[in-house]
């Protein structure tokens, strides 16, 4: 009923198991997927996994009672946006549920797939207005990395010359937090520094270049 007051029930689509669920994002971009954790459930984090891995740039909210904290936390390292719990304050979870609608969980860090076209060549996921004159990113060389959603947010920040701390605010993360990704982000690259990580990405065939369209092509 919270989610409804502040998106509007007619925003709102409840799925009725993970496929559907899927299939429901994938025809809804910039949605937000609130799925629901419980302390002794692990159920509830695979699919929490499973859609930030075939749903990239969905804001994944987490939400429970505080008892599913171990879980939450979990979910919050590998790339949900945040937990909403039940018993917390009103105003808490319209507050946290707005800054996700507005934000889009660090909109401009969310990593648009590499898609093949009808002939082949490869396109970028995206809204016309966004000009595609930037990367986007190979999910299959991803999942071969074994990149979480949250990992390649980072590096695109990274790739950005953004601080810890500019990654952080986009993506309501701590320093800390992201410097841990960014360890990740070394070991799993084989880098030993920032610029390295950012180059070895492109060797590695993470990032694609996304190609440019004339308008009406």
């Amino acid at each position: 009923m919270l989610v409804d007051t502040v998106a509007g029930p007619e925003a709102v689509a409840v799925a009725r198991d993970p496929d559907d669920l899927l299939a429901l994002l994938a025809a809804t971009p910039r949605a937000i997927a609130v799925l629901g954790l419980a302390e002794t459930e692990p159920s509830g984090l695979d699919v929490v996994r499973r859609v930030l891995a075939d749903a990239p740039g969905t804001a994944v909210l987490v939400a429970g009672s505080g008892e599913a904290h171990a879980p939450a936390q979990q979910a919050l390292a590998e790339g949900a946006a945040g937990f909403l719990r039940w018993e917390a304050p009103r105003a808490m979870i319209r507050t946290l549920v707005r800054s996700l609608a507005s934000t889009a969980a660090g909109d401009d860090l969310v990593p648009r797939p590499a898609v093949p076209s009808a002939r082949g060549s490869v396109e970028a996921v995206a809204s016309p207005e966004e000009g595609l004159h930037d990367v986007v990113v190979d999910l299959d060389a991803q999942r071969r990395l074994e990149l979480s959603v949250r990992e390649v947010q980072v590096l695109i920040g990274v790739s950005r010359g953004l601080t810890n701390a500019d990654i952080g605010r986009r993506l309501y993360l701590s320093d800390h937090t992201v410097k841990s990704h960014t360890g990740h982000l070394f070991r799993k690259l084989g880098a030993s520094d920032r610029a390295q990580a950012v180059s070895h990405a492109w060797r590695l065939g993470l990032f694609v270049p996304a190609p440019t369209r004339r308008a009406g092509a």
